[in-house]
């Protein structure tokens, strides 16, 4: 990954808020596809948080533009969780549906260095011990629930991955 210090401006083709959840959720169920693995939806939400987290820290810019939550028990992407809400800890078989209109993360080498070191990083831990991660003092989904607030802001979640990156 690149230097916090060192931002990567958003590509011109594709939209400024970033990328659907499902998009980037899709991107993890195939890299552990590729290890014929297989992911349970905690495991895919809380990888979704740690990427979106570190993109905002590294490029300067959200992986995802859809809201993240802090509920009771982490992290949640409310679209992923209307998908896979019910599942609890069985596998995801199969990728989400995308919108035809969704633009191409492979086009994106920087946003998709980003999933591919998260899952270098992260993927090999089962969903406590991501919700572990995401559950530690001072991170973002600790300070807002904390506060007991719903949304967890995009500029929080930045300082805090920028801190991580920073000190790894």
């Amino acid at each position: 990954m690149t230097h916090p210090d060192t931002v990567t401006p958003w590509p011109a083709a594709l939209p400024p808020g970033g990328y659907a959840a499902e998009v980037v959720a899709n991107a993890f169920i195939e890299l552990a596809r590729r290890e014929n693995r297989h992911l349970t939806q905690m495991q895919v939400h809380k990888l979704v948080f740690i990427a979106h987290g570190y993109a905002l820290a590294l490029l300067g810019r959200p992986l995802t533009y859809n809201t993240v939550h802090a509920w009771k028990n982490g992290p949640v992407i409310r679209r992923l969780w209307e998908r896979w809400g019910g599942r609890g800890v069985q596998p995801i078989e199969s990728p989400l549906p995308v919108a035809p209109s969704e633009p191409d993360l492979h086009a994106d080498p920087d946003a998709a260095e980003v999933i591919r070191s998260v899952w270098s990083a992260y993927g090999s831990m089962d969903g406590l011990e991501l919700s572990r991660l995401t559950h530690r003092a001072g991170s973002p989904w600790a300070q807002v629930y904390a506060a007991r607030a719903d949304l967890i802001p995009d500029e929080i979640t930045r300082e805090y991955y920028t801190a991580l990156a920073r000190s790894a």
